[in-house]
């Protein structure tokens, strides 16, 4: 498709209020498509908002929680009312944590599964009978963490495998039907200096600066993903890291094991917290993603 084509379409990104979720937002405006924001934050929910309508965007924000069905249907429903067509879908929200599976608090591993997993097959549910009129685009925002498991981050890998196999999934199931389907495999990418992760105890902490790594910056991320739609292509393997994984993992799996082992040791090191460090920061105002939204409000024009 060229880019004039989406022109005037509605597209849908989850945990889109902070970064790759609000890149691909911007990205998506830039090129005329009309795009509806959601996180669980409403604080920094509304600052992309006003963000993206500075630049004359058409948007609509929905703070919604994609961990409940109930929400997700509701996300869409408010979108068909607000645009009347839905033509783009990215599942884009997701939450990480760290610690083995030993150590790691049961509820940590429930709500990775339930966003990270449940969260993408909920939305592409309700959204999928709109996406058939359209013929449009089913997107997940997989990592590289989603094509092996790794150490020490069981609960993340687990889930973004299990989305990927939903990605496979929709690709047969809507291909007669001519909607799109493609996954993103994104490396490490810089994020928000307010993106929160879970601790071993369950308890939300910022996420520390990754050491000694080159990181993606999440515009590139955005621009890859809005050339995959273009395409319509399935997959897509973003920086090298990405792709040695998937060829080392494919070709030499007992050395991959010991290289992810290795690997997965160094960056666990990056992640020493000092106690100041699992203080709420109120720089940044109260952490309040451990308390589900329930209010699902358009936030007016």
């Amino acid at each position: 498709m060229k880019t004039n084509d989406f022109k005037n379409k509605v597209a849908l990104i989850t945990g889109s209020s902070i970064g790759i979720g609000k890149a691909i937002a911007m990205e998506l405006g830039s090129h005329g498509i009309k795009v509806v924001i959601n996180g669980r934050q409403k604080g920094k929910l509304i600052e992309a908002y006003e963000e993206l309508r500075a630049l004359d965007y058409d948007v609509l924000a929905i703070a919604a929680d994609i961990r409940y069905a109930n929400q997700c249907e509701i996300l869409i429903e408010k979108t068909i009312e607000k645009f009347g067509r839905l033509d783009i879908v990215v599942n884009n929200a997701a939450v990480s944590s760290r610690g083995s599976v030993e150590e790691a608090a049961v509820s940590n591993i429930e709500v990775l599964m339930d966003t990270n997993f449940s969260g993408s097959a909920y939305i592409s549910k309700y959204a999928i009978p709109h996406l058939k009129k359209t013929k449009g685009h089913l997107i997940f925002i997989n990592s590289v963490g989603g094509m092996r498991g790794m150490p020490y981050n069981m609960a993340y890998t687990s889930s973004k495998m299990a989305q990927a196999a939903l990605a496979e999934a929709l690709l047969l199931e809507l291909h007669e039907d001519q909607v799109h389907v493609g996954i993103a495999y994104v490396g490490f990418t810089e994020n928000d200096t307010r993106k929160t992760i879970l601790d071993v105890d369950g308890a939300w902490i910022f996420l520390p600066k990754r050491n000694n790594i080159r990181l993606m910056k999440p515009a590139s991320v955005a621009k890859n993903v809005f050339r995959m739609m273009r395409k319509r292509n399935f997959k897509i393997i973003l920086t090298p890291l990405g792709h040695f994984t998937n060829l080392m993992t494919r070709h030499f799996p007992r050395f991959t094991n010991w290289l992810v082992h290795w690997t997965s040791k160094k960056i666990r090191e990056d992640f020493t917290f000092l106690e100041e460090e699992r203080k709420l920061n109120t720089e940044y105002g109260e952490i309040d993603v451990q308390v589900p939204f329930v209010i699902l409000d358009a936030i007016p024009d």
